[in-house]
């Protein structure tokens, strides 16, 4: 099954953004913030936080937003909530072991599974979404057969899982271990099978986005600029899951680019690179792509656009206006996003609550 593009930009709008929730992981201090997004989209925050694990990660909704989930990469485990009415995580069920250092999260489309991937033992864990978004384990970790597996993202129809590889590449030490992305095809029961050769990338492969008609395949590696050019590298996606590099990849978009995002109607591509975590000051900025018909970049006017200090997670809203991004000094800032692709504060960055939010750590709750 493939999907058609769409190819009609959303409107420009000075307000009427989508309200909701949004959340923000928060590292050091293990636990989720929560925001709520006024008419014209900007974050108020919504006290207490809620306790968590230890160093959460990703934060990902179940397809009916009625369950979230979060991987907590210090003790091993996926925790489970119910999401209120009124947005408010409750837990709902004890967490479920991962492998070793469960990293990035990912549900899949018809939203019966759950994977995490694991840097430390070099596996993606499988789990089922049962009734009521409560979690099994399903069947033995995968291997991937690459060197610290840390981004996940599927095509569209669920067919295929990829999953980047590789340390940070902040100096110029040039023993850290090559960046890949592995391609695993997705059985009908959910469970993971290996196929074709790695594909290479730069050091430090991170944050993937898949085009929503499942044409295209991003990943930001996290490179410093003075070790490496090559931090973004663009893919297509063919029938059979294989990937081909578009024109003009890989791309620069300095500096150590963490967490990647593409707009929902398939046209730009948003990276935050700001994941220099010896000094946040120095990477403060989020590149926007325009996304050709061949998936090939071209930067939007003004990029990069500044995004505080150390941003390391960017979400979108689902009618594709608001764009929000937390950063290493827990920072969570908000911009709308113009027709043309630029990016414009709407709101002053405002303090978590918690401390040190890491990768893709700002998730839009469902309406």
């Amino acid at each position: 099954m493939r999907f058609t593009r769409a190819r009609t930009p959303f409107p420009e709008s000075a307000g009427g953004a989508t309200s909701g929730m949004l959340y923000v992981t928060n590292g050091d201090s293990g636990d989720i913030s929560l925001f709520r997004l006024d008419g014209q989209g900007r974050p108020v925050p919504d006290p207490p936080l809620v306790a968590t694990g230890r160093q959460p990660r990703q934060l990902v909704f179940a397809r009916d937003g009625r369950t979230a989930y979060v991987a907590t990469a210090l003790d091993d485990h996926v925790h489970q909530y119910q999401v209120g009415h009124d947005g408010r995580l409750a837990v709902l069920a004890p967490p479920v072991r991962t492998g070793a250092f469960p990293f990035g999260s990912v549900v899949s489309p018809s939203g019966r599974a759950l994977y995490t991937a694991n840097t430390d033992d070099g596996t993606v864990s499988p789990f089922a979404i049962g009734d009521g978004g409560r979690l099994r384990v399903l069947g033995a970790p995968a291997v991937t057969g690459q060197d610290s597996p840390r981004g996940l993202a599927m095509t569209p129809d669920g067919r295929y899982l990829y999953v980047s590889h590789g340390r940070p590449a902040i100096t110029g030490d040039d023993t850290k271990p090559p960046g890949f992305v592995v391609v695993f095809a997705v059985r009908s029961d959910g469970t993971l099978r290996r196929i074709g050769a790695p594909v290479p990338v730069e050091r430090g492969g991170l944050g993937m986005s898949i085009t929503p008609d499942g044409r295209f395949l991003y990943v930001a590696c996290e490179v410093l600029t003075s070790v490496s050019e090559r931090q973004l590298f663009g893919f297509a996606v063919g029938a059979d899951g294989s990937l081909k590099a578009v024109p003009g990849s890989p791309y620069s978009a300095p500096d150590v680019p963490v967490s990647a995002a593409v707009t929902p109607d398939g046209l730009r591509l948003y990276v935050v690179s700001g994941g220099l975590d010896l000094d946040p000051d120095v990477a403060t900025k989020v590149w926007g792509f325009t996304i050709a018909a061949d998936g090939a970049l071209i930067a939007v006017p003004d990029a990069p656009f500044d995004a505080g200090h150390g941003p390391v997670g960017i979400a979108l809203t689902s009618d594709g206006r608001r764009a929000y991004v937390s950063t290493l000094r827990a920072e969570l800032l908000s911009f709308a996003v113009g027709a043309d692709g630029r990016l414009a504060p709407i709101a002053e960055a405002v303090p978590t609550g918690g401390k040190r939010p890491l990768f893709q750590s700002v998730a839009v709750g469902p309406r």
